[in-house]
Parts: structure tokens; C-alpha cells; sequence
């Protein structure tokens, strides 16, 4: 058996099958119905993510490949994932079947269209957006960590059945909103190696920092608020200002004619 390939894995391979790994153990936690465990799992694929491009970059790569590798690894945790959250979230079978409940009905048409979405927006990504200096559609990463932190923050919040009705209406309307956004032709920055480690290692540090409140402090629920919260404030700020941010370099970068 030859086993030449070996020697051609890199260091960013090694950190993109982990968060592969990573993913699939998100969906086992989905599964299980653990849906802060499984949430918790997508955000380290995202830190994961943002650490391989910098690998790849720093060690380099013996093989042209690792964008197709990265693909492949970000469906599981950023597009399969997610989905399955929000459908093992949303759907009750007890309501009865989707072609019956409008809300499961609901629930199958967000999922579907958050894996699908996401799926061919990666394919877009490999074919044209890794050699662009922007994103065209709303990345897959951050859509994943916008979908958790809009389940944690308002998914099934209230106690009457009605306000609960509502609250998950709209949350899944946004979810199909933000998957529709995967494939549209918006335009968003990429986070260039010099901000991406930094910001990434200072996202580790501060999600530590939040397992460790978590352990020790007795009001858990406060301490997961606060951090969805900030998520959901940080990811929305990003898909508002994020193509501001581009139109912006754009026109800053453009020489005007001689006239």
C-alpha cells in the first residue's frame, strides 16, 4: 500500500478534517438533544476554520486541494449541523406530520434551505470566491453562528403557547432569510491573515473564559445570554456593515479617468 499521500498533508489538512471532526460531533449532540453541547461544538468549528487559511498560509501546502478539503469540512459543521439544530429544535412530531402543521412545515423548509443554501455557496466559493479579496453571499461560518445564537436567544422563549408560536415563527423566517442571503450576490469582507489570528485566538480565549463562567458561576442561564448575546450582535453587525465595508474599499481603491 502506498502511503506517499501521507507526507502531503499539512498542518492546515490536520486542522480542517479536526473541525470536520468537530462538526460531526455537533450533529451527534443534536442527536442527543443537547443543544447547548452541540451549539458550543459549531462555534470551536468556526475558531477552527478561521485558524487553517492562516496555517496554510504560514506552513504552506505540498497539494492544490485544501480549498476543496475545506468545503467538504465546512458542510458538515457549517450547513449539516446547524440544520439538523434548527429542525431537532422546531419540529414536533407530535403536532403531526409537515404536509399537515404549517410550523413543521416551517421547520423542514428552514433546515432544508440552510444546508442546501449553504452547500451551494461553498460550491461557489471554490470555484470563484477563494481567489477574490470578498465574499459574494453571506458566508456559511458566520451564518452557522448567527443561526445558533438566534436559536439560544429568542427559539422557544416564552411560556404561553401562543408568544411561543410567534417567537418561533419568526425566528425561522429569519433562519430562511439568512440562507436565502448564503447565495445572494452581496458582497462581504474577508478578514485578512494579520486581524484573522488575533480575532480568532481572541475568540478561543473569550469562549473559555465563558465554559469557565459557565462551570463555576451558579446563574448559567445569565452567562449563556450574555455570550449569544454579544454573538448575535457581533454576526448582525457584520452582515449590515459588512457590505458597506466593501462598496467602501471598492470605490476608495478605484482610479478615476483622466478626463
Amino acid at each position: 500500500m502506498d502511503w506517499g499521500w501521507v507526507r502531503k498533508v499539512s498542518i492546515a489538512d490536520v486542522i480542517t478534517i479536526v473541525n470536520a471532526m468537530v462538526g460531526f460531533v455537533a450533529i451527534t449532540y443534536v442527536i442527543d438533544r443537547k443543544w447547548l453541547e452541540a451549539s458550543s461544538l459549531i462555534i470551536a468549528g468556526v475558531v477552527l476554520d478561521g485558524l487553517d487559511g492562516f496555517a496554510a498560509r504560514r506552513w504552506g501546502s505540498k497539494h492544490d486541494r485544501g480549498r476543496y478539503l475545506d468545503s467538504f469540512s465546512d458542510t458538515i459543521s457549517f450547513c449539516i449541523a446547524p440544520a439538523l439544530l434548527v429542525y431537532g429544535l422546531f419540529y414536533d412530531g407530535t403536532r403531526g406530520s409537515a404536509w399537515n402543521d404549517p410550523m413543521n412545515a416551517l421547520a423542514v423548509v428552514a433546515s432544508t434551505w440552510l444546508a442546501t443554501f449553504g452547500i451551494l455557496r461553498l460550491a461557489r466559493f471554490v470555484q470563484m470566491d477563494h481567489a477574490k479579496e470578498s465574499f459574494l453571499g453571506f458566508p456559511t461560518p458566520a451564518n452557522a453562528l448567527f443561526v445558533i445564537a438566534l436559536v439560544a436567544l429568542f427559539g422557544a422563549s416564552r411560556d404561553k403557547v401562543p408568544a411561543v408560536f410567534e417567537a418561533n415563527v419568526l425566528v425561522l423566517v429569519v433562519a430562511i432569510a439568512a440562507s436565502v442571503l448564503m447565495i445572494s450576490d452581496v458582497p462581504y469582507p474577508k478578514v485578512s491573515d494579520a486581524l484573522r489570528v488575533p480575532v480568532t485566538l481572541a475568540a478561543a480565549g473569550f469562549g473559555a473564559l465563558a465554559f469557565l463562567a459557565y462551570l463555576f458561576l451558579a446563574s448559567r442561564a445569565t452567562v449563556e445570554a450574555i455570550v449569544f448575546a454579544l454573538l448575535f450582535l457581533g454576526i448582525v453587525a457584520y452582515i449590515v456593515g459588512g457590505p458597506l465595508y466593501v462598496r467602501r474599499a471598492r470605490s476608495a481603491g478605484e482610479v478615476l479617468p483622466v478626463q
